[in-house]
């Protein structure tokens, strides 16, 4: 990733061939949007927000191109843009006139969460959406295939699809600015990164909020068509970039072994519960303010 950062913080054309190459990459294999959201975001933050809007513009027009002329319709580009880049654009924007991630990051989840009710307003039941989806697109070929599935286990993963979606979308906007940032600090602020992230911190209204969707989520999901459960999720995600922000600040103030955090990450990847365990700490510090306790206290 330095490389890359390198090749494109050398000028104007070197940031244009590096998006345009990566939007083309993306038409054949969709991870590559990663890289050009980082590119998009890397140029916002360092050079300019007219000239990351640029480079956003020229992945986009080659994107839409190529893969229109390639699939026929353009359903495909507008995924990539919406996934990977306009998105990833604004949040560095915004991280760029702010430089905080902590706004940054409620950002993230408004935009999400402003999709999971555009999503429920325009197709109501999403469960049952998804599972007609299922149906039509992904049964006739596992049957065809002749793959075994389990009925009841589609069915649960359709009831929290939409959350998990919008779950991923912050996880993702956010890391690749995230990235941006670190290769940002790497080049020109060493160390910068590491105590901006540290002090990673959201308003106690998004704690607040937090609960009483958990509290009302309890009662009244079913009747909001599962909507508040969903929102629930994707605030669960937020506080536990939080969480990951204090595990971050108690391994480098209490001299742990940074295998403290190869095993945080283990389980986050391996077992989901662990969100929400990290989304709990977060919650507790907006109140309790762990870290500059234990600043206090040394």
């Amino acid at each position: 990733m330095i490389a890359i950062a390198n090749f494109v913080m050398k000028g104007p054309m070197q940031a244009y061939l590096a998006v345009i190459g990566f939007a083309l990459l993306t038409v054949w294999f969709g991870p590559f949007g990663v890289f050009a959201g980082a590119v998009i975001a890397l140029v916002t933050l360092r050079v300019g927000v007219n000239d990351g809007f640029k480079t956003l513009f020229a992945a986009v027009a080659v994107h839409f191109i190529v893969s229109g002329f390639l699939s026929g319709g353009y359903a495909p580009g507008l995924v990539v843009l919406l996934e990977f880049m306009l998105p990833v654009w604004l949040l560095a924007l915004v991280l760029r006139q702010t430089n905080s991630m902590g706004l940054t990051l409620q950002l993230a989840a408004l935009m999400a969460g402003l999709g999971l009710l555009f999503a429920h307003l325009m197709l109501g039941d999403l469960p049952a959406w998804w599972m007609s989806l299922f149906n039509q697109v992904f049964r006739p070929v596992l049957e065809e295939a002749g793959m075994a599935y389990s009925a009841e286990m589609i069915e649960q993963m359709a009831s929290v699809m939409s959350m998990l979606l919008a779950m991923f979308a912050v996880v993702l906007w956010f890391g690749i600015v995230l990235t941006a940032r670190w290769m940002q600090s790497v080049l020109y602020y060493p160390g910068q990164f590491q105590a901006d992230f540290h002090q990673l911190r959201l308003p106690k209204s998004v704690a607040v909020a937090t609960v009483v969707v958990a509290i009302t989520s309890m009662f009244l999901n079913d009747a909001s068509g599962g909507l508040l459960g969903d929102l629930f999720g994707l605030l669960s995600v937020v506080l536990m970039f939080q969480g990951l922000a204090i595990a971050h600040h108690a391994v480098l103030k209490k001299d742990l072994s940074s295998g403290w955090l190869i095993a945080l990450y283990f389980l986050l990847f391996v077992f989901p519960q662990t969100v929400l365990v990290l989304a709990i700490v977060g919650l507790a510090d907006t109140f309790s303010d762990f870290r500059n306790r234990w600043v206090e206290s040394k």
